[in-house]
């Protein structure tokens, strides 16, 4: 039996069936995305269709990457314009998919049995294609959605004493500690500014990133997110790209960054009254940590001691 795990899952039969993989669990991404953002009511139903008009969307319509490429991403019935998020989502997952089987199973630093890399690489992939999805969302509507994140933090200090954390309960912790740093620094920031300055669906994301990747993790993640965050946004300020304050919270879930408390007057600096979703950020420099902590450990002796 183990031989022929392992003569399904060695390079290169391997690569290619982490590539398949992820770009099918893309495809539901994408579901999810739609999902997540309230336009639809299930995970299930109704089937795929043309959001314009209406036609359901065949098997054969349906591949992933294939079907957007081949029909040059437009509906087969009206010839309507599909977004673009769906080809680049898929393409992510897919990508993602084969770094993560290059790092916990095919990998030098991939380390066990068999069988337990195969499921630390499952369950690293559902990690990042939940990243995906929250970040897909935070981009689109400055919003991190409860329905998503709620569940996905018991899940996730759940799955964390099935992973190979430095003590068991480094993921219970993560997850404590994630939410409690965003939550301080939010009321902190209230108490100096009499503002909302930043929401709470950043603190269940890092909550979900400290249960996987466990408390030692955070200062990285949190120090990656706001340099790349702090540089991205910037400069696309200084380029003149601006994002909208968010809508008011609703039932769906919660805001990334909270809206400012009065419209910006005329002649004041855009920046202090421009929404930057972070969500996005924390999910890069998760996964950035995801790929790293192996080297951190082992040459440079700062994770897991």
């Amino acid at each position: 039996m183990t031989s022929i795990l392992e003569g399904f899952t060695s390079p290169p039969f391997g690569y290619v069936l982490a590539f398949v993989w992820g770009a099918l669990w893309g495809s539901f991404y994408n579901v999810a995305v739609v999902w997540g953002t309230g336009r639809r009511a299930s995970l299930v139903k109704p089937a795929s269709h043309c959001l314009a008009c209406g036609a359901p969307i065949r098997f054969y319509d349906n591949l992933p990457l294939v079907s957007y490429l081949v029909l040059r991403g437009r509906c087969r019935a009206c010839g309507a314009r599909f977004s673009p998020r769906y080809l680049v989502i898929e393409a992510l997952g897919a990508g993602l998919a084969l770094l993560l089987y290059w790092r916990f199973v095919a990998g030098a630093a991939a380390d066990g049995s068999l069988p337990a890399r195969l499921a630390q690489f499952v369950v690293y992939e559902k990690f990042a294609g939940l990243l995906l999805v929250i970040s897909a969302i935070d981009l689109e509507k400055l919003i991190i959605p409860d329905r998503i994140t709620y569940p996905s933090i018991p899940l996730a200090m759940a799955l964390s004493l099935l992973l190979p954390l430095p003590r068991w309960w480094d993921g219970l912790v993560g997850a404590v500690a994630g939410y409690g740093f965003v939550w301080l620094l939010a009321e902190v920031y209230y108490l100096i500014r009499r503002r909302e300055g930043m929401g709470l669906g950043d603190a269940k994301l890092l909550a979900i990133i400290g249960a996987i990747l466990g408390w030692r993790a955070l200062p990285y993640v949190i120090f990656l997110a706001s340099l790349q965050g702090s540089v991205i946004g910037l400069c696309g300020l200084a380029l003149g790209v601006r994002v909208a304050p968010p809508a008011p919270p609703d039932a769906e879930g919660t805001p990334d960054a909270a809206p400012a408390s009065a419209p910006a007057p005329a002649g004041t600096p855009p920046l202090r009254f421009t929404a930057i979703p972070f969500g996005p950020f924390l999910a890069l420099g998760a996964l950035e940590f995801l790929f790293l902590a192996h080297l951190l450990r082992r040459y440079l002796g700062l994770y897991g001691l």
